[in-house]
């Protein structure tokens, strides 16, 4: 069974008189929220899938954490927005001025992204929820859980508590109405601890808070989490695995949720982090070192992204390709779908990672990459090619992997992109010794007079280097050697596309004339 079929199943057997099930992801938008952050996304989105498979509805939502204070100046923000640290990020300006908010250019592009990979869910903007006073109630009972709240916390603090900070505790957070800060300071409260007086140390503020009126005060974050699985009466929830350690936020917001709100925390699924092979350094927002999803999508189809996250539980970390292997993927991939006899969670991966009613065509990604450059943007050009190799696809069959395939050789590879010389490269051939001179003025000849396809051309090129006395070794370095020859004369450089498949592919007019050194090649004397 995949292992959102389990988890759904899981669901179901634990509240069989749920009908509606509501699962639940958030992030905070404290700066661009990379790639690893979807898969909070993805899990519910395919748990989804899975429950109405069985018959359920599904409720996802997403909350935006906007309401969260800006704690530092980001990465490649302007060292004159340490002013606004402490203020809600959706308060924030954006530095560029497109957005209203700091926080609202990081949510409309992960927006954009989840729309392109045909995840629908419902948004929760946690400032607009806060100010709209539909936490209310959460917040006074919380206040009026304080000293149960605070016996819970010192549970899990290493030094645990004292009776003097029992009684000052007070769960919540007071944005200055002032200047929006939360550099804020309650005052002793009142025997009903509903209105209570507040100053700010950044601007002087003094003022008052009514719990039943005032919209300027936050929960702590475990406190926060638990008082919103009860308000959404959520079921289901991933996270992070650092959430799901031993005295965790999991299992802290849990107690709370239980012992506070009477509310029996969601169904948690932690899951392991995602690297980048391909990029140096681990990804991070604080760093700047990520990829976000929009990044991502400029480089993978939706369905080969979401089809990397269907195969792999999320219990299991794993790297996302932008170095040569996303080649292999996209092959994987194209295998996939093409056989039948897939076991069935490879079924099911590919079945909650397509989109219906929409055709795929397994245009090889690796040849792509390897004749864009030769048909210089030419959709003809390059329909020939494929046409000359046996795989017939139309432009319109494979537009959109060709726009991948292009933007990863601009973005991660352009080192592999090549294009025909304009003219012959006669300084290189004259470096050539006679025998490897020998080898391309046999090569140019069998291209003059041959009529053949990629098996031949193949077949060929392999087995000019070969000579009857050469062991194994020597004959994979000799081949080695007279492709990096014949690139070099074809693109100057040491790496190419596959040899065979190129000569055969691309019409011999547009290259042969730069194999022709008939006129100086130096041919070896017979032996003896």
């Amino acid at each position: 069974m995949h292992w959102a079929d389990k988890i759904a199943e899981d669901l179901v057997k634990r509240r069989p008189e749920r009908e509606v099930f509501h699962c639940a992801s958030g992030i905070s938008p404290s700066g661009p929220v990379h790639v690893g952050n979807l898969r909070d996304i993805v899990t519910i989105w395919f748990v989804g899938k899975c429950l109405k498979d069985r018959g359920k509805q599904v409720v996802l939502f997403h909350s935006w954490d906007d309401y969260d204070r800006l704690r530092k100046v980001p990465i490649g923000v302007p060292e004159s927005y340490r002013e606004f640290i402490g203020k809600p990020l959706s308060y924030v300006p954006d530095p560029l001025g497109r957005y209203e908010s700091y926080a609202a250019r990081h949510e409309h592009e992960f927006e954009a992204s989840l729309q392109e990979l045909g995840i629908a869910l419902q948004f929760r903007y946690q400032t607009k929820m806060y100010e709209s006073g539909v936490y209310r109630e959460g917040i006074i009972a919380a206040v009026r859980a304080r000293k149960t709240i605070y016996d819970i916390l010192a549970d899990y603090r290493t030094q645990g508590g004292s009776q003097e900070e029992r009684e000052k505790y007070f769960p919540v957070t007071v944005y200055c109405e002032g200047c929006i800060k939360d550099t804020t300071e309650i005052m002793p409260v009142d025997a009903s601890e509903i209105v209570f007086s507040y100053s700010c140390s950044s601007c002087k503020y003094r003022g008052t808070i009514d719990l039943n009126r005032s919209t300027n005060v936050k929960l702590p974050w475990k406190i926060d989490w638990a008082m919103r699985w009860r308000h959404e009466g959520v079921d289901f929830e991933p996270g992070g695995k650092d959430h799901a350690t031993a005295g965790g936020s999991y299992e802290v917001s849990s107690r709370i949720a239980r012992e506070v709100f009477a509310y029996e925390p969601p169904i948690f699924q932690p899951y392991e982090f995602i690297g980048l092979k391909g990029l140096t350094g681990k990804m991070s927002g604080s760093s700047g070192q990520l990829l976000t999803p929009h990044d991502v999508l400029k480089i993978y189809q939706p369905e080969v992204l979401l089809w990397i996250f269907a195969r792999t539980p999320p219990t299991r970390a794993f790297d996302l390709l932008v170095d040569d292997q996303i080649q292999r993927l996209y092959e994987e991939f194209d295998r996939a779908c093409s056989q039948s006899s897939t076991l069935p969670d490879e079924q099911r991966a590919l079945q909650l990672s397509t989109f219906p009613g929409k055709k795929l065509h397994p245009v090889s990604f690796r040849q792509l990459v390897s004749f864009s450059g030769i048909a210089q943007g030419n959709g003809r050009a390059l329909e020939m090619i494929f046409s000359r190799i046996g795989t017939p696809f139309s432009e319109e069959q494979f537009k959109e992997r060709l726009k991948k395939a292009e933007n990863w050789l601009v973005l991660y590879a352009p080192d592999q992109r090549v294009g025909l010389l304009s003219r012959r490269n006669d300084e290189y051939f004259r470096t050539l010794p006679s025998h490897e001179q020998a080898w391309v003025l046999e090569l140019y000849r069998w291209l003059k007079v041959s009529k053949f396809g990629v098996d031949e051309a193949t077949e060929k090129v392999y087995a000019i280097p070969k000579k009857p006395e050469m062991t194994e070794k020597e004959l994979v370095s000799a081949q080695r050697r007279f492709f990096q020859i014949v690139y070099n004369l074809l693109f100057g450089k040491d790496r190419g596309p596959r040899l065979g498949t190129f000569l055969a592919a691309v019409p011999l007019e547009q290259y042969v004339d730069l194999l022709n050194f008939t006129d100086s090649v130096r041919e070896p004397l017979p032996a003896g």
